[in-house]
Parts: C-alpha cells; structure tokens; sequence
C-alpha cells in the first residue's frame, strides 16, 4: 500500500523522509555497486526494476486513501542482496511517484514501508534458514521465497492499518475495508515472488546472489 500525503500529518512525512536517507546512505554504502559497471549484470538489475515497476502499476483502490499492489520485493533482495534491493525500491518508487500514482511527499514513508520492511523480513528469514534449517532447495524456495514474500506482505499491510488508525482511521473501516483482504493478498505476493524464485534458482542461479548450487543442489 501506498501512502497519500493528505490524510497523514506532515510531520510524519518529514521523519520518514530522513530516515530514509539515512537508510539510502547505508545501502549505498553496502551495496555492491561496482558489479553495476558489468553489462550483463547492470542489464539485469534494470531489467527488475522495470518488472517491478510494472507490478506496482497494477493496483486496485479503496477510495482515495489505500491502493492495494503486490510488491515483489523479496525476489529482488534475494537477487541482489538488501543494499542493491533497496535501490531499486527506490528506483520503482521514483517511477511510480513522477508518473503521479504516489505522493512525492510520502516518499520517504513508503520507501521505508513497502521496501525497507520486505527487505528486513527477508533478509532475517534468509539468515534463520542457513543457520537453522536444512540446506535443501526446497526449503529455499518455500522459506526464502514463498514465506517470506507473502509475511513481507502481511506485515507492510498491518504495519500500514496502524499508522492510518493513528492518523485517525477507525479500527472497524480498516478491518473492513482493508485488513480482511490479507490473507488473499499473502497468497498472490507468496505466489508471484515464489514462482520467480523457482524459475530463476532451476533456469539461472547466478542470478540470485542469496542461492548457491553447491549449498543446496549438489549431493542432495
């Protein structure tokens, strides 16, 4: 979801919007941006934030306040890793803000909502299955893509309701109107970054910086 600037107070917007240059400097900062300078690998990096901000485009509404898009994140921070990952959030958000979808002022806010959270919650469940799980391909796909994707997804939806009650929504529109479409949501966001996950991990593993063949293909 995505945030309109007027039904939130301006300050929040301004907090939001600092906080999300101290974690675009950090990101650069980790980010691997000397692999950019390769052809194929730059190539492929643009060719996902296009994909991504296709998906972004597609998106239903609840009047003027929520709109309802999946959000792709997780495949994109298991390719790249989260400093890159968030650049192209950044980049998806631009496109998607300069072609009027998103409000410039809420910027900030919903690069920290819709890519700082689903990178966080993928990044975490990545670190918890090499740690604590088998190193299987399945448990990659299932965990690292499915789960992940479709909890990213959960959380930015009620981390979104929350803010929006305290801006002054009431708890029963919001369950109405929003919260009771999660579910569906978790299923679609599970689906579309699974299936990626799945194709890209059979088909061009290299693609994806999280997956390794030797750690979970070879003598399974």
């Amino acid at each position: 979801m995505d945030f309109p600037a007027q039904f939130l107070p301006a300050w929040w917007f301004l907090l939001s919007n600092l906080a999300y240059c101290v974690l675009l400097v950090l990101a650069v900062r980790a980010a691997p941006l000397e692999r950019l300078r390769d052809n194929g690998f730059s190539h492929l990096f643009f060719a996902a934030v296009v994909g991504v901000l296709v998906v972004w485009s597609i998106r239903a509404g609840v009047g003027n306040t929520l709109h309802f898009h999946l959000l792709a994140v997780t495949v994109l921070s298991l390719m790249f890793g989260w400093g890159l990952a968030f650049l192209a959030v950044s980049l998806v958000l631009l496109g998607v803000t300069l072609n009027g979808a998103a409000s410039m002022e809420a910027f900030g806010l919903n690069a920290l909502l819709m890519g700082g959270v689903p990178i966080l919650i993928t990044q975490v469940l990545l670190r918890f299955a090499r740690r604590r799980l088998p190193h299987n391909f399945f448990v990659f796909i299932y965990v690292n893509g499915f789960l992940a994707a479709g909890l990213s997804l959960v959380a930015v939806g009620v981390l979104g309701a929350g803010l929006l009650w305290l801006g002054g929504h009431s708890p029963a529109w919001l369950v109405r109107q929003y919260l009771m479409y999660m579910l569906l949501l978790f299923f679609s966001e599970a689906f579309l970054n699974g299936m990626i996950t799945t194709m890209l991990a059979a088909l061009r593993p290299k693609w994806i910086c999280s997956f390794d063949d030797e750690t979970y293909i070879d003598g399974k």
